[in-house]
């Protein structure tokens, strides 16, 4: 089998020092490179047998301890080594509790990386030996701060990208990233900077986000209102609907230009809340719950009926109930009462079910 490598980082000496690395290891290997996180997620959804993940802990978007978890996620066969400048004890041990096959400074020598790599390649787990100085302990303790709102991000259904006054991306939510996969309309190019398919539309996202991030004033407070305009499909599928909102940047207050966040809201899909959410938020039975769940993604009562094997007397019976126990009286609004509810967090995302006629 031939030996797959990828190789993601935004800085390019140090991803041709990597490279060359992998070559002299590998000389008829295959080496796949990516500049920013949403171009690994990218390149790792080729059906290859990838050999090796060498990423960059802090390229465009990745996005921390977060960022390896979901490249872990979409490849969870493929062993991942870390490169990263920071050589504390907190970082090494914090990354390899994700599960991570190495640590690799990017002070190394080319021969200190390829024992490194050769060690993974052999079934190990490479961990250096830490400077403690290059990263004090309060430091640290901010990425850990980062990462607990990429995860409650990553609990949306809707895609959430944060970006820069140039639209490059700086994080995205798992959702989001599902959006680009699809390349259908919104996605992010190897620099790292969010895109759509059509010039004059980019154009426009582009202002937009230039304009928010203007808005964003020297002190962090937003003064902005940001902007929302639909994104098309070369699928021919519903637009993207994107809202573009300024967001104070606390981190930079010496900056005058802030940075903005993007939601992406995909119509051919519904937000599905589990059936044991709803059945708490509500007080429901279990078949009231199903019933609810069904309705939210577009089914019919008929439909309804046909696939619980009930006849439709019970379904207008469970319903009522239903009405009863959420304060509503029609099915629009028992719609929009859960969709605007704490269960849109708990939601998966699915296909919007298509009656068949």
């Amino acid at each position: 089998m031939k030996t797959t490598f990828v190789v993601a980082d935004d800085h390019p000496l140090v991803l041709e020092g990597v490279k060359g690395v992998l070559r002299d290891m590998e000389p008829d290997a295959d080496i796949l490179q990516a500049t920013s996180y949403p171009d690994l997620l990218s390149v790792l959804t080729n059906d290859i047998d990838f050999s090796l993940v060498i990423a960059d802990l802090n390229m465009p978007g990745m996005a921390g301890m977060d960022g390896i978890r979901a490249v872990q996620a979409k490849r969870p066969e493929v062993p991942i080594v870390i490169i990263s400048a920071t050589e504390s004890q907190k970082a090494i041990n914090k990354t390899l509790e994700c599960g991570v096959a190495g640590y690799m400074f990017k002070s190394f020598s080319q021969q200190q990386m390829k024992d490194a790599l050769e060690l993974v390649l052999e079934g190990e787990t490479f961990v250096p030996q830490a400077n403690n100085q290059m990263l004090s302990s309060d430091e640290f303790a901010e990425e850990k701060k980062i990462d607990f709102g990429a995860a409650a991000l990553n609990r949306l259904p809707m895609g959430v990208v944060i970006v820069n006054a140039s639209a490059q991306v700086l994080f995205m939510n798992n959702s989001a990233s599902d959006l680009f996969a699809l390349s259908d309309g919104v996605e992010v190019g190897a620099t790292g900077i969010v895109r759509t398919s059509k010039v004059v539309e980019t154009k426009n996202l582009h202002g937009l986000i230039a304009d928010a991030a203007d808005g964003v004033s020297s002190n962090g407070d937003v003064n902005g209102e940001g902007g929302a305009m639909s994104v098309s499909r070369p699928s021919y599928k519903r637009s993207f609907s994107l809202l573009v909102v300024p967001l104070p940047d606390d981190d930079d207050i010496s900056s005058d230009r802030g940075t903005v966040a993007v939601f992406i809201n995909d119509p051919e899909m519904h937000n599905e809340p589990p059936t044991n959410v709803l059945a708490r938020l509500y007080g429901l039975t279990d078949a009231e719950a199903r019933l609810l769940q069904a309705l939210i993604v577009g089914k019919k009562l008929e439909k309804v009926a046909e696939e619980f094997n009930v006849s439709m007397n019970t379904v207008r019976s469970h319903l009522k109930q239903v009405f009863r126990k959420t304060g509503t009286n029609r099915q629009p609004e028992l719609v929009s009462l859960v969709l605007n509810s704490s269960a849109y967090v708990a939601s998966n995302q699915v296909m919007i079910a298509e009656d068949d006629d």
